[in-house]
């Protein structure tokens, strides 16, 4: 069997036009969903980037794995519980990642006979992963295989190439906001999104064009997907390979608190793509169930009979091959949210209800429990806490009920973090210069190195 897990990183459900986005269209992610089972109501249970891969590739909340925050540098994923790469791995697959996440936490090269790290800056160009990709897939077409690429396209900097920026800024780049600084200064994270982002475009007009940058992204990362299920079909993989597509988070614009970033656990920023595509596998359908990203690892293995695994049990995944064989519309009632690196907060996402609990704020000013009706508010802009008590308090129990079930006594890895301090925002404090870039290409044989390598934020 052959394994692609493709990660489009910083990308919410509402971009794709499969899942009801109007700004970009996604016509290669379309038509793969379109023969694949498509989650229309997928969220990710810790965010950002460090915390929600890895409870993707193991099944489990970030309050079991201890993984609950991004660039926390005491964090260590134990060896104990099961790593999917490691997995298909031991049953004697050819494991490769296109990835730089090697480079900020030790565990993501777990698993992987070849870790290529892509030539350039830290978030590579959807081109770059593809080129090392491509060689490598050509050389194991015959092989059963596992296959990870991380696509960081639409995450800041937003520096689309063309065609895709003059299509998607157009007019915009002429129409200029005299009070654009301003705005951009009044953002308590600024210093730090100054260096990462507005130092790298062009021109800043408007809030609208940094915007438009994002969206256009978004279409050269489609158009570059195209290219891969072009090379796979070329190299007659295509029906004979399950394909795994989810985004890790997603990506506020302006609708809330932090601007063109990933915190706050909103639907903007939680509400992920996620789709399955399987010839003979998996069944093509839609389903509006709630599922989180910790269910796609005891999916996968159950779709390919993977029956025992070391260190599979106690997963928090619940396997959607019911909902994916149409046995069963619905899966969880809730599904549970955490973030831990601009703030510390907790939330429950149910059809109809919003709750997020605030442990520590940060450098936003939401310190108050949050509740949001999904149905009539959409877009989370009213906060009805204290109109709905009885609301609150039954959600408020069912966080506080999952993290006593989870901890059985352990100490809460998110207070861990608040007492070393929120990572982004000790990085504001020092404003750190950016990181050295890797080589221009780098090719790892982990057969050849000491997997006890530790590498520091």
């Amino acid at each position: 069997m052959k394994t692609i897990f493709i990660s489009l990183d910083t990308l919410c459900a509402d971009r794709l036009s499969c899942l009801g986005g109007t700004r970009v269209p996604t016509p290669n992610l379309d038509t793969l969903a379109s023969g694949s089972a498509l989650f229309t109501n997928a969220f990710a249970s810790d965010i950002p980037t460090q915390p929600s891969h890895t409870s993707v590739f193991t099944g489990r909340y970030g309050i079991n794995t201890g993984i609950v925050s991004h660039f926390h540098p005491p964090a260590a994923l134990s060896e104990a519980p099961a790593w999917l790469p490691s997995v298909f791995q031991g049953l004697g697959h050819r494991t490769g990642a296109v990835d730089h996440l090697f480079t900020m936490k030790d565990w993501f090269i777990r698993g992987y006979d070849d870790y290529m790290v892509p030539e350039g800056r830290s978030r590579s160009p959807a081109s770059v992963i593809n080129e090392l990709a491509f060689p490598w897939l050509d050389e194991h077409r015959h092989d059963d295989f596992f296959l990870f690429l991380h696509y960081w396209d639409a995450h800041i900097p937003y520096v689309p190439p063309e065609p895709f920026k003059s299509e998607f800024t157009g007019f915009l780049s002429r129409v200029i906001d005299p009070s654009i600084d301003a705005k951009l200064r009044s953002r308590p994270s600024y210093p730090l999104f100054k260096q990462n982002l507005y130092d790298h475009l062009d021109q800043i007009p408007s809030l609208d064009y940094i915007e438009a940058l994002h969206y256009a992204e978004i279409a050269y990362l489609d158009f570059e997907l195209g290219r891969l299920f072009n090379r796979l079909d070329e190299l007659g993989l295509l029906d004979e390979t399950m394909i795994v597509v989810f985004g890790d988070h997603g990506e506020i614009m302006t609708e809330h608190d932090a601007w063109f970033d990933h915190a706050g656990l909103y639907d903007s920023v939680v509400h992920v793509p996620l789709l399955i595509w399987g010839p003979g596998l998996v069944r093509p359908g839609q389903t509006d169930a709630l599922v989180s990203l910790v269910d796609v690892m005891p999916t996968v293995l159950e779709l390919q009979g993977i029956a025992t695994v070391e260190g599979s049990q106690g997963m928090d995944g619940l396997s959607l091959v019911q909902l994916i064989e149409g046995r069963d519309d619905r899966h969880r009632d809730v599904v549970m949210l955490s973030e831990c690196t601009w703030q510390a907060k907790r939330g429950v996402r149910t059809t109809e209800w919003k709750y997020i609990r605030c442990w520590d704020p940060g450098i936003y000013p939401r310190s108050e429990p949050e509740l949001y009706n999904v149905q009539t508010d959409p877009f989370e802009q009213r906060n009805v806490a204290g109109n709905y008590p009885s609301v609150v308090d039954r959600l408020d129990h069912l966080i506080q009920e999952w993290i006593d079930t989870s901890l059985t006594g352990r100490t809460d890895p998110m207070l861990e973090v608040i007492e070393c301090g929120l990572p982004a925002v000790r990085r504001l404090a020092n404003v750190v210069p950016a990181r050295a870039e890797p080589p221009d290409r780098m090719v790892i044989d982990l057969r050849q190195i000491d997997r006890q390598v530790a590498v520091q934020d």
